[in-house]
């Protein structure tokens, strides 16, 4: 049995929280609760890509360190050899709007000149995210993170 260190244990765990908020927020996003997905899936962009830095070799205290400036994550991440896809580090890499979203969709109190960058494709990005190649990948049921994604928010649906 391989060793897995702590940090890598709580990338997986990191991970399965992650995709449960990401099937949280499809449905949200289904039922056209906009702010409520929007946190969501924020949350689950800022979880799982401390999963891929645990999984890559980052400690809890450098994930906590990072905090919840995604530009300090990619950082990190990037630190141990993992490189973020382009589109992902276009897309997300902004402080501000990453905050804004996380915070502004939570707290009713915000900055109203502050804008909350809606992506129609957090669903996928979120999948492409669970899937980036590092020391520890993570395996999916369905062969690839979107089926898993799918399955999930199928059976969450169920009564």
């Amino acid at each position: 049995m391989a060793y897995m260190s702590p940090a890598g244990a709580d990338g997986l765990l990191f991970a399965k929280t992650a995709i449960e908020f990401t099937s949280l927020a499809r449905i949200a996003e289904q039922n056209k609760m906009v702010a409520v997905s929007v946190h969501l899936y924020t949350m689950a962009i800022e979880i799982a890509f401390k999963s891929l830095a645990l999984r890559a070799g980052a400690t809890l205290d450098d994930c906590e360190k990072a905090g919840h400036n995604i530009t300090k994550l990619f950082a990190l991440i990037e630190r141990f050899g993992v490189k973020i896809p382009e589109m992902l580090d276009r897309k997300l890499n902004d402080p501000k709007s990453f905050k804004t979203r996380l915070l502004g969709t939570r707290y009713t109190v915000f900055n109203p000149k502050d804008v909350i960058t809606y992506h129609k494709n957090y669903f996928e990005m979120l999948a492409e995210i669970l899937e980036i190649p590092c020391q520890r990948p993570l395996k999916f049921a369905g062969g690839n993170a979107l089926s898993e994604l799918d399955s999930l928010v199928a059976a969450l649906k169920k009564p």
